[in-house]
């Protein structure tokens, strides 16, 4: 599916990492290379937020809303996951006693995250125990009552690969009047994430994975109107309406008051930075979203379900586990030590086999996540090898 546009799977026998980094296709090179040589040609008004604003950041945040279904204004730039969830929780105002939902299991970015959140403003942090390295909705529901604030978790999980109901979740949630919060960083460009059709008040994702954007701090978030109306977030000074129509006629008022009062911007804008956006991070972002709605993501979904149902069945065929499905994640447990199960991933890494080693909490195993670059030739190159190197 458009491997030529990903000179990097050159490097390897078979990449089946997306789960760790995605690969960036080569038309982000064009992306940011024609705005990069706008700025040193200082070509149209590339010194201006309002032109900026329009050429670049505006056709990021279009493709953003066109992949998850929703308004564009509903959409904003992010640095990766964590800048996202810490904007987006900031943004909101607890009440010293409420309790936060989370999960046991959750990548680390969550857990710093909401323990010094929940320090801050006074809540209690209630954290729904695993068993056998996944959870089960009932389980969640327990924790939530009226008390409960928000539930924040990962729609799918970074080491099980287990994904979870998020309308269920959002029910739950809703009906004690809490807010649900999502990590999507292993969901958003893989797996369909309709925010608005699930009930998801609020995400954050990264584009270093699944949304192929590696390296270059990309992020997406997404805010409903409901919890927009109950945000009040630090402002800076561009996430404010311009009080002329636009910054640039505005700088140079002499009448202009630097302490006066300014409007709050409409939408997820008035979440921003504050300042002017990152837009090298936005203009070769916008390829990479491009290119995932130019293919459909009901189609890389099918795509991606269809190679990771091989490696799942191959596996349980070999009386091998793997810890949970519903994803394009598939964790293999060997039966082998960690130790052991280590030198059998440095054995496949060895080969030209890209995937990962991954644990939490006593689970662990061989991590394969195909995405839509890859094809069942690369699976089977996997499966292969793995058998091979333990001897099946």
């Amino acid at each position: 599916m458009r491997k030529s546009l990903f000179p990097s799977l050159r490097r390897f026998k078979a990449y089946l990492n997306t789960a760790s980094l995605g690969l960036m296709p080569s038309t982000a090179i064009l992306e940011a290379t024609k705005l990069l040589n706008d700025v040193i040609e200082f070509k149209g008004e590339v010194n201006s937020v309002d032109y900026m604003d329009e050429v670049v950041l505006k056709p990021l945040l279009d493709e953003a809303a066109r992949l998850m279904k929703v308004n564009p204004e509903n959409v904003g730039l992010s640095i990766q996951t964590t800048e996202g969830l810490r904007r987006i929780l900031l943004a909101m105002k607890p009440k010293r006693g409420q309790n936060i939902v989370s999960l046991d299991t959750e990548f680390p970015t969550v857990p710093a995250l909401l323990k010094s959140y929940s320090k801050r403003f006074g809540l209690e942090l209630r954290v729904v125990e695993n068993r056998n390295g996944v959870h089960s909705l009932e389980d969640i529901e327990k924790a939530i009552d009226d008390n409960t604030f928000a539930v924040v978790l990962s729609s799918v999980n970074w080491v099980t690969g287990q994904r979870l109901n998020l309308r269920e979740l959002s029910r739950m949630a809703h009906e004690h009047g809490a807010w649900l919060i999502v990590d999507a960083v292993q969901h958003l460009g893989v797996l369909r994430l309709f925010p608005e059709k699930e009930g998801v008040d609020a995400l954050s994702a990264g584009g270093e994975k699944w949304l192929l954007s590696p390296d270059t701090g990309a992020g997406l978030i997404y805010v409903s109107d409901e919890l927009l109306d109950e945000m009040k977030p630090i402002t800076g000074l561009l996430n404010n309406e311009p009080p002329t129509g636009e910054w640039g006629s505005w700088w140079g008022l002499p009448e202009k008051d630097p302490w006066g009062e300014l409007k709050p911007a409409e939408g997820v804008k008035k979440l921003d930075f504050g300042g002017g956006a990152p837009y090298l991070i936005a203009a070769a972002f916008k390829a990479s979203l491009k290119l995932i709605n130019e293919i459909g993501i009901e189609e890389i979904e099918r795509h991606n379900l269809r190679l990771a149902g091989r490696i799942r069945d191959e596996a349980l065929n070999a009386d091998l586990e793997v810890l949970a499905e519903g994803s394009s994640i598939v964790t293999i447990k060997t039966g082998l030590s960690y130790e052991e199960e280590e030198r059998l991933y440095q054995k496949l890494a060895a080969e030209g086999i890209s995937v990962s080693h991954r644990g939490v909490l006593g689970h662990y195993g061989i991590r394969a996540s195909p995405h839509l670059y890859n094809t069942l030739d690369d699976v089977e190159m996997f499966l292969e090898e793995l058998f091979t190197v333990m001897g099946r």
